[in-house]
């Protein structure tokens, strides 16, 4: 009996070690938010608690509205510096520092991982000229260009066929419609970028006809997921929207 009850005490001890050093370490996130247009205030904490659900995550969060305190904050040395992944959601269009941009993109082409979501694409780009031959390094860093966007109305997502199966996308419904949106103008894919979905707002004439609105690329060592949709906090808590961002989170974080 006492043998027995030995055993069971070390089998027991041998289970609780053997979970606790199987359990994942979270990883760990840094979400720059604010700007025009949206309600960040809000949407950094759907977006950090939805992913944190499915991937867990600890993150350190900087909501700035005003511009030049967000560029003074990413214009610190190290920034993002011990963070598994940097999440865009803010909304600075008219930003024409282009070392600055420069800076930013040159972490992530050292391999820093990224997610941008929505008017990050309209961040950065707009009012710093291209040199000839050359692409804007936001834009580079994303994988495509966008300007403009169609009228406020539901936007169906559209799964690109061949592309499926792809981590991020191969759970997701195939044409599932955000409750609202805003569908962005995409007017560049840039080569060694992969759309993995298109949106549809129901307009047939452009330049509302179906975008592209989530794709990846690899800028230098870093992965990049960007997506469009994001408007409202009606998209952003659906459960497509933030089981879309979870995959996306375990695919640019992935050992290559």
């Amino acid at each position: 009996m006492k043998k027995f009850f030995i055993l069971t005490l070390l089998l027991s001890s041998f289970s609780l070690f053997g979970k606790h050093h199987s359990e994942k370490k979270p990883l760990s996130a840094f979400m720059i938010t604010g700007g025009c247009c949206h309600d960040y205030k809000n949407q950094k904490n759907i977006i950090s608690e939805g992913i944190n659900e499915r991937v867990p995550t600890k993150w350190d969060i900087f909501f700035e509205m005003d511009e030049k305190k967000s560029k003074a904050k990413l214009s610190q040395k190290g920034w993002a510096d011990g963070y598994d992944y940097i999440v865009y959601n803010h909304c600075f269009a008219h930003e024409k520092d282009a070392e600055f941009v420069k800076s930013i993109t040159d972490i992530h082409k050292a391999g820093k991982p990224a997610i941008a979501l929505h008017c990050a694409m309209h961040s950065y780009h707009w009012s710093i000229p291209a040199k000839e031959g050359e692409k804007k390094a936001w834009t580079e860093m994303l994988g495509a260009s966008s300007k403009g966007h169609g009228p406020k109305a539901a936007i169906t997502v559209n799964k690109v066929k061949k592309h499926a199966n792809h981590p991020i996308m191969k759970e997701m419904p195939d044409g599932w419609l955000t409750p609202e949106g805003e569908l962005y103008n995409v007017q560049q894919v840039y080569e060694g970028t992969t759309v993995l979905a298109y949106g549809d707002n129901g307009k047939d004439k452009k330049p509302n006809e179906p975008q592209a609105c989530a794709w990846i690329n690899t800028h230098g060592k870093g992965r990049i997921f960007s997506t469009t949709l994001g408007h409202h906090n009606s998209t952003m808590s659906t459960m497509e929207y933030l089981d879309m961002l979870g995959n996306a989170v375990q695919w640019i974080t992935a050992k290559k």
